[in-house]
Parts: C-alpha cells; structure tokens; sequence
C-alpha cells in the first residue's frame, strides 16, 4: 500500500531532508543517468522547440524529482514523452517535498544526477528565486499561461492546478456534505479531516484556505478559516489523519479534503478496497492552487529540461494533465478551442466551478502560513 498512497504526501513541506537520498529512488524502468558532460551554462542550447527536440534526444534523458507516476497522471506523461521525443525519464526521490527539492538542487549541483527539473509548490517559487536554485524559460505557450500561474521573466512557469474538494466514503456517510457549512453537524462527528497538518503541508493549508472563503474571509485573510477548524475541532467533528486514501479506506475519517486530482488518481484503487467515493467541491469555498515547474540552475541537461517544460506547457501535455484531474493553466482557452477530449473534461471538476475558482497571489500564500504558524496549534487540536 506504500507505492499506492505516495502520492498523498508528494508536497508535505515536513522537513525530512535527513532521511531523505537523492540517488535514485526509481527510474520508472527506464534507463539510469548517464555519464558527465559540459555544465549547463556552457551547454550548447536550442533557439527553437525543433531544436531543443533534436538536442534532447542526444542529451538521452530528463532527470526530475518528485514527480510520483500517481500524482497528475505523470506516468502518462513520461509515456507519452518518451514516444514522441525518444527521449527517457528518470524520477529520483519521486516522494520528495518541495524543501527537498530546493535542497537536492544545492546539494547535487553540477553533479550528474543533480534534478533538471522541479514540481514545487507555490510558496518554494520565490525561495527557489532567491537561492539562484533556477533559470529563466519560456515555453512556446507562455503568453498564453495566465499571469498568477508564471514568473514574468519565466524563471518559473505552473503547468496545472488543483482544486480542494471533499473525499467523501458514501458506505460511511449518508447524507453528502456540500458545503463547509454542513460539516459542522454533529452527525459527522469523528469524521472529517485535512490532509494532513496545514503547517507542514500545501493540501492542507488549501483546505484552511477554502474553508476561510466559506465563512467570511479572503484570499488576503486565512483566519476564518483557522477559527473554522477549531470549531470543527472542539465539536468533535475533525479527527487527524497521517494519508487520505488510507483514511477512508481503514474508517479513520470518512470525508477528507484534498486535491480534486488526487482523488481522479486514487478512485481506481480506493473501488478495489471497498470504498464507494463521492467527489464534491464544497459550493461556499471553491478554492485551487499550484505547483510550478522550474528548471534548476546549469542543468546537465538543459535542452532535456525545456523539452519537458515545452511539453507540459504543450496541449498534448495539458490533455495528460486532465486525464489525471488535474486543470491545465491554460484551460480556459483549450475549453474553448475544443482542444480537450471528452474522456480528459469528465475527469475534471465542472466549468462553471472552475470560474469561481481563487487562487491566491505567492504574497497571499506567504502571509497566510504565518498566521497558521502562529494559530494553528494553539487553536485547533488534532
């Protein structure tokens, strides 16, 4: 169950950088890094997509991390990929935090197995900047990506989103919550919870967020959202969860918040184990956010690293995305170019939803983890 539930704890901000390696921790069955070469910097790079293709494909591979196969459907991504670019994919630590990430780029610089490419969260953007951890890139679709999901100077671009919604296990509960309203009733007793702890990662604080927007406060005032779980908390509702699927899998919690995408990759197994899940986005706090995908500073491969920017900023890369839940940043214009298909759209949350849909400024997300910082362990127990 390990491999299966991973995902869920991709983007925990927890600081496990101790026990973490960043040699290898799987390549997906494809083939091992490859030996050293000319740094990045004076790397001979393309001018154009065509030309970044053929030098990927003599550079022989792309190195990530932290992309789990389960996470956004990322195993169809380095599928589809590796068959159009002949291009391999190489995943190491596929489980690791955002911190980590930013770590293992220090760590590994200039080394062959340093990452050529990040998925980070939205708060790691401006830290990442600020280390000289990245470089600039745009991809051909840049001006098309709406300005709150890109970096102006491109040194970071966000491919896709996601949005908090209710896991609910249907053979546990009757009567489906809608709205965060709902889960203040006493019959959910012992039945709700978060992802996991807001403070340590970005599921988590999204679910704090959402429920701010469902009572009272904004993308610029988390508190509402703090003072709502502590309600949930000292009514007995909100009970503590170390991984969503397993959750409502064991009957530790029933309904649990987290990325609509998340749910899109783990409905399959969760039948398997006897679970009838109900997907709901909470109609009074429809809440998203990102992961940004920048390239690493002097990557070993930087033609392999803006290929596979190129295509996840791409509509063949945007289309992979969907089929896994989750929403291309550019969705409103390949919604209405027709440019999804059918099978991609029914994954994702309903149109008129995705246009009440907020998502805070990096600003916003800076200022609302301190206040959970300072609020969240004094006020809320679990």
């Amino acid at each position: 169950m390990e491999r299966l539930y991973m995902f869920f704890t991709k983007k925990s901000a927890a600081a496990r950088v101790a026990a973490a390696s960043f040699a290898v921790a799987t390549t997906l069955g494809l083939a091992a890094c490859g030996g050293g070469g000319d740094d990045g910097a004076s790397a001979n790079v393309g001018g154009s997509p065509e030309e970044i293709a053929q030098l990927a494909k003599e550079e022989g591979e792309v190195r990530l991390i932290a992309y789990p196969k389960t996470w956004a459907n990322y195993e169809g991504h380095f599928n589809e990929f590796t068959s159009k670019y002949d291009v391999k994919v190489a995943v190491d630590s596929p489980d690791a935090s955002s911190a980590e990430e930013l770590q293992a780029v220090q760590n590994l610089k200039g080394q062959d197995s340093q990452p050529d490419v990040l998925d980070i969260g939205y708060s790691f953007t401006n830290p990442a900047i600020d280390q000289g951890l990245v470089e600039p890139f745009k991809p051909s679709t840049f001006d098309e990506i709406p300005d709150d999901f890109k970096d102006p100077e491109g040194k970071w671009v966000s491919a896709y989103y996601g949005v908090i919604e209710f896991g609910v296990n249907t053979k546990k509960v009757d009567d489906v919550p809608k709205t965060f309203k709902d889960l203040l009733d006493p019959k959910y007793k012992g039945q709700i919870a978060l992802s996991g702890d807001p403070r340590q990662g970005a599921s988590s604080i999204a679910g704090v967020f959402a429920a701010s927007l469902a009572n009272g406060g904004s993308l610029d005032d988390i508190e509402p959202g703090v003072a709502f779980f502590e309600e949930l908390s000292k009514s007995g509702n909100l009970v503590s969860i170390s991984d969503p699927a397993a959750a409502l899998t064991t009957g530790e919690a029933a309904i649990v918040l987290d990325w609509n995408y998340n749910w899109v990759g783990a409905t399959e197994q969760l039948e398997k184990d006897g679970v009838d899940l109900e997907r709901v986005v909470p109609e009074d706090g429809v809440f998203g956010n990102f992961y940004a995908q920048p390239i690493s500073v002097n990557p070993k491969r930087p033609n392999a690293a803006r290929l596979w920017v190129e295509w996840l900023n791409s509509d063949e890369g945007a289309e992979q995305y969907a089929l896994g839940g989750a929403i291309p940043s550019r969705f409103t214009k390949l919604a209405e170019e027709g440019k999804l298909s059918d099978e991609a759209m029914e994954k994702l949350p309903d149109p008129a939803v995705l246009e009440k849909v907020q998502v805070p400024s990096v600003e916003q997300g800076d200022k609302a983890n301190e206040v959970i910082a300072t609020e969240w362990a004094k006020r809320v127990r679990n």
